[in-house]
């Protein structure tokens, strides 16, 4: 018998020995911050998340790997990680920003929407959260729904209802929390320069407004650039800001909440050189290759390449292959284009 119960007892220890050591979502992303590249920092969450067993840990985990993904452009691999932490009935995690579940869903609304995903931004727009009570979140989805509609817009006529929404939501005192984006996406929608004018105005600070004065470039989401635009994107002073379409340079930086530097710690390995750059992602096949021929006669051997997404839905992605000095990008820019890199 004291066999047994020395038994059951060391079996015990052993169990709370082994969730003692469980890590937290705090030190799994300081663990990620330092791997030498964001896949990496990826495949290592990927595999640890499915060890832990405290549901906010996880749950933050799981919202930290969704915002690496987001930052590198993995658009429909985040929308699933932000889905998976909201799904998952717990409080925040210590050290970890905090976020609602209903924040985490549109989260993953705007990812589905960052890659023309507009069947699942819809599906998560349709969830619980449309029962939400809190206000601002209720803009975004107002928000949201009409960035969706512009998604699955195919010619000028689908713009007209969009359009004649955004523009009535400008009058919602309600929609003040969104009025910054709505403001943004009538412009480039429109091209009129009393949006720009009006972003300049009340928003002189805004992300958004630094868009329109050319200073900041939007980011290669498809509900932007695959929409039919009546004319260039002009910024108050007439200049054209939104002339082409364009991807955008991202530079990966994350960094963990409250993560400290290991001085004592060896130099990174050096990160993997891009293979070729991306410069724009089209749904029209005819305007990805006007694109081309604008790259070619500016002297680079720029192609197409086609992607299925899930959907069904082909894309074309305009791509220059990096050089043998590794400067590709350099000259991309230096020509007035901008790129990202594909490794």
């Amino acid at each position: 018998m004291k066999k047994i119960t020395a038994f059951v007892m060391a079996a015990l220890f052993s169990s709370f020995a082994l969730h003692a050591e469980e890590l937290t979502a705090k030190q799994l992303s300081e663990n990620a911050v330092a791997k030498k590249s964001p896949e990496k920092a990826i495949e290592y969450l990927n595999s640890q998340i499915g060890t832990m067993t405290v549901p906010a840990e996880k749950r933050a985990a799981y919202a930290f790997l969704a915002s690496v993904q987001e930052n590198i452009a993995r658009y429909s691999d985040a929308q699933k990680s932000y889905a998976a932490a909201a799904s998952i009935a717990g409080g925040n995690a210590e050290g970890m920003p905090k976020k609602s579940s209903e924040r985490l869903v549109l989260d993953a609304i705007r990812c589905a929407l960052s890659e023309g995903d507009w069947e699942n931004a819809e599906n998560y727009l349709n969830s619980a959260v449309r029962n939400s009570k809190n206000p601002e979140i209720q803009a975004q989805i107002k928000l949201y729904e009409q960035w969706s509609a512009l998604c699955k817009a195919e010619s000028q006529n689908d713009l007209i209802e969009p359009v004649a929404m955004l523009k009535a939501y400008l009058q919602i005192p309600s929609l003040e929390p969104v009025k910054r984006q709505i403001l943004l996406t009538l412009w480039f929608l429109t091209g009129e320069k009393e949006y720009s004018a009006s972003l300049s105005k009340e928003y002189p600070k805004s992300a958004e407004c630094e868009i329109i004065n050319g200073n900041v470039q939007l980011y290669p989401a498809p509900f932007w650039y695959f929409t039919p635009r009546k004319q260039p994107a002009k910024s108050a002073d007439n200049k054209i800001v939104v002339e082409k379409v364009s991807a955008v340079n991202k530079e990966e930086v994350f960094a963990a909440p409250e993560a400290k530097k290991d001085e004592s710690a060896p130099a990174p390995a050096k990160e993997e050189k891009p293979k070729k750059h991306q410069l724009g992602l089209f749904r029209d096949k005819s305007n990805a290759q006007n694109f081309v021929s604008q790259l070619n006669d500016k002297g680079f051997t720029a192609y197409i390449q086609e992607e299925t997404r899930n959907s069904g839905t082909v894309y074309y992605s305009v791509v220059i292959d990096e050089n043998a000095a590794g400067n590709m990008s350099d000259k991309i820019r230096s020509a007035g284009f901008e790129c990202y890199p594909v490794f």
